[in-house]
């Protein structure tokens, strides 16, 4: 503790010099506590993903980069680069794991970034006759079509008789009966982008919709996105002449209608199945009870290495003969291959 001393309107030169070695103590002491560098990067905690063949970029920011170097690994080797943002090429399928690192003279910093190089089939090159509002559900000499060096079968008799995959570009949300139409996805966002349809009818049950990888080799799905179409979403939710609502008229009854995906491999052995519901009024407490109306992902990794993918649809709701009384179609996107 000392007293400053005033002379005239000033500091005299003993309070001159006691004050500038408070100040010049409190910024040595401040440069000795600055903290080492953090790294963050935008988007953090989302699944990086690039698709085959192009370029990755890796952009990290650090909180200063006064002095500072910088190192990258990739999968445990040291890259030939001292920068800090990082393009690489997706050259291979499959996941790679990326560590970024930075050092000061005040401490360092390190962070893993996980990335996934995929195949993605999201049907969008795919022709159709127009830009919106149109689909393809087969033609009588046709029995599917390939995409992303994946056949997915069809068997169509008329636009009322077919089963296995289709494709559209039809999305609205309508509640109106007449004005919804059969091959339009629940609640689309951009009407231009195409999506598939499965059809599986209660008189093609030796027909399972099955997607199949066309080289014959097992491959690993890393995930899809399902939705209902906009007819089966306003069935399941008011009912029809033949059924009433999911749940019932008092919300009550545990009515559910969902779909089984099954992996099978090259030599025709089960490697897992997924379950995903389209609609599930099984809770107790009935504010749970849903009918999905928007595009969900599914995550594939329970199926393994697979060939094929069989897609079955099932409900509560059959009738005397055992066939299902709900909707027979869904619809599926964004097909992801890791491997």
């Amino acid at each position: 503790m000392f007293k400053t001393i005033l002379k005239g309107n000033g500091l005299s030169s003993i309070g001159k010099i006691l004050a500038f070695s408070v100040v010049f103590g409190a910024c040595s002491d401040q440069k000795k506590n600055i903290p080492p560098p953090e790294i963050f990067l935008a988007g953090e905690g989302n699944e990086i993903e690039v698709s085959l063949g192009d370029t990755i970029k890796l952009e990290p920011r650090i909180t200063y980069n006064f002095d500072a170097s910088y190192q990258w690994e990739k999968n445990g080797e040291i890259l030939n680069t001292n920068e800090q943002f990082l393009l690489d090429s997706a050259t291979q399928l499959g996941s790679i794991e990326y560590l970024f690192r930075v050092t000061t003279p005040n401490g360092a910093d390190s962070m893993t970034i996980p990335v996934d190089v995929i195949v993605l089939a999201d049907f969008e090159n795919l022709q159709l006759t127009e830009k919106t509002d149109t689909f393809w559900i087969g033609e009588t000499a046709i029995d599917g079509f390939t995409h992303r060096e994946v056949f997915f079968p069809n068997n169509y008799q008329n636009n009322e008789t077919w089963q296995g995959f289709g494709y559209s570009n039809i999305q609205s949300n309508s509640s109106e009966p007449e004005s919804i139409q059969v091959f339009s996805t629940y609640n689309g966002v951009n009407s231009d982008n195409i999506f598939g349809l499965i059809s599986q009818p209660n008189d093609a049950a030796e027909f399972i919709p099955t997607m199949q990888f066309s080289d014959d080799d097992d491959h690993e799905l890393k995930s899809l996105e399902i939705n209902n179409t906009n007819l089966a979403y306003y069935m399941l939710r008011f009912g029809t002449d033949d059924f009433e609502r999911m749940g019932g008229s008092t919300s009550s009854d545990p009515d559910w209608c969902k779909v089984t995906l099954t992996g099978i491999n090259s030599v025709g052995n089960i490697t897992g199945k997924i379950q995903f519901y389209l609609a599930d009024y099984r809770f107790e407490n009935n504010k749970r009870d849903y009918i999905v109306k928007e595009w969900t992902e599914i995550d594939l990794s329970e199926l393994n290495a697979v060939n094929k993918v069989q897609f079955s649809i099932s409900s509560s709701r059959n009738n005397q003969d055992g066939e299902m009384i709900t909707p027979e179609m869904f619809c599926i996107d964004n097909i992801k291959i890791l491997n």
